[in-house]
């Protein structure tokens, strides 16, 4: 792997599957994944293709929009059926939805889908083995922040890390999120919340020193971060809540982009996780 990767990726979920809102009541007819179609004219400015994690229950609701994505040239991938954290359930009720989501998004866009990212990060070592033994490829779930309440620490330690935060095993792949050390922790330079609610002209420098070193860099935004609708006010949630949701919107896109000039200068290809994993077991052979 010795050219360097960028992955831009988005996951589609709508605005009330955020964790901020669980258990509270929200309009689910309303919906803020038009955000998708305003990131695919972002990147289509570049020529670039992302990878869409897709929750299984929005292939009804949000069929055109992922059709439009598959057909523009972008990657389908799965998020689980919903966005119920994964070490929350059974194990036995996680493995059967991830499969039946597994097969509704592959029979909707007519081709397998190959990638998975588990919601918020939460998933354990029982769990991410039932993702690889349901026929995945590569999953995007390791994030290496444990000051996050829903993050888990994913131990891969028998895995092959072949540079940093790109792990192998048996064909299997992890592409963890990007982090930058500051002050004795790990921030989060991959995106999110992180690149919405914190000061840019902090964020942008952060970025930049973790490109200098780094062969591998992964986003991921949410369409209600591109979203031009405003997020509907949720009856019962705190201040600290409401302010953490709605940080930072409408500014979303222009880091986006600025990000991605910054990659482009830093010598980043630019590509789906799919792609990138072509390129390494076309190396791999040819060695």
């Amino acid at each position: 792997m010795k050219r360097k990767y960028a992955v831009l990726s988005m996951d589609i979920e709508d605005w009330y599957h955020l964790d901020y809102f669980s258990g509270k009541e929200t309009d689910k007819a309303y919906s803020m994944l038009d955000g998708v179609v305003n990131y695919i004219e972002l990147l289509g400015k570049y020529d670039i293709k992302t990878t869409f994690f897709t929750l299984s229950e929005l292939a009804d609701s949000a069929r055109e929009i992922i059709l439009y994505a598959a057909e523009q040239g972008h990657e389908i991938a799965c998020h689980g059926k919903d966005h119920v954290r994964p070490v929350l359930k059974d194990v036995d009720v996680f493995r059967r939805e991830i499969v039946e989501a597994k097969e509704t998004l592959s029979n909707l866009i007519g081709k397998e889908v190959v990638g998975y990212r588990a919601p918020c990060y939460s998933i354990d070592r029982e769990r991410y083995d039932v993702v690889m033994a349901a026929g995945f490829k590569y999953s995007s779930s390791k994030i290496s922040f444990n000051q996050h309440p829903l993050y888990r620490e994913l131990d891969l330690s028998d895995f092959e890390q072949q540079v940093p935060g790109f792990y192998c095993k048996n064909g299997f792949y992890e592409f963890e999120l990007s982090t930058q050390p500051f002050l004795g922790k790990n921030i989060p330079v991959s995106g999110g919340g992180y690149i919405r609610i914190l000061p840019w002209a902090f964020m942008k420098p952060m970025i930049s020193s973790y490109l200098t070193t780094a062969e591998l860099y992964v986003l991921y935004i949410h369409p209600f971060e591109l979203s031009r609708r405003q997020m509907p006010r949720v009856p019962g949630v705190s201040l600290l809540t409401d302010v953490r949701a709605r940080r930072g919107l409408g500014r979303v896109e222009g880091k986006v982009e600025q990000l991605i000039r910054i990659l482009i200068k830093h010598g980043f290809e630019i590509i789906t996780f799919n792609e990138a994993i072509r390129d390494i077991d076309a190396k791999r052979l040819a060695s």
